[in-house]
């Protein structure tokens, strides 16, 4: 259920949690995993790199009612956005977040028409909004 990274003291969920947490409702297992996820990078990722992505997320949340192309669309652009910021950014942390949040981002891929994957989509904001709490409860700044 846990891989290990690198560093044994920061372990977060293998991919196979990740994409079940998207694909099927298992709201036990989200807080969990996103409970070990905002502790292991509670010192390695600042708040605003975190938010940086998570308000775009939330944004494009917002949109998908009105505008579900254009949502899922930018949905889909989100992961080379994510690539692109832990590449920039120093130290293994924001690594670590696009290990979990791109086969999260798949997975909202993988659902099979726009009610699927607009309800897979709600779950990946919820995932990274649990993330963001529990950086936010284990020191991150």
């Amino acid at each position: 259920m846990v891989q290990s990274t690198r560093d044994e003291s920061r372990r977060l969920p293998a991919r196979e949690t990740v994409q079940r947490i998207i694909s099927q409702e298992d709201p036990e297992t989200l807080v969990q995993s996103a409970k070990d996820i905002g502790r292991a990078l509670a010192t390695q990722v600042t708040s605003n790199q975190i938010r940086n992505i998570f308000g775009t997320a939330r944004q494009i949340e917002l949109r998908w009612e009105n505008d579900p192309i254009g949502a899922y669309r930018d949905a889909v652009l989100l992961r080379p956005k994510i690539g692109y910021l832990a590449k920039r950014e120093r130290g293994r942390g924001m690594a670590d977040l696009e290990d979990v949040l791109i086969p999260a981002l798949e997975e909202v891929s993988r659902g099979t028409g726009d009610r699927e994957r607009h309800i897979r989509y709600k779950r990946f904001v919820e995932f990274f909004e649990a993330i963001v709490a529990y950086h936010k409860k284990f020191g991150g700044d």
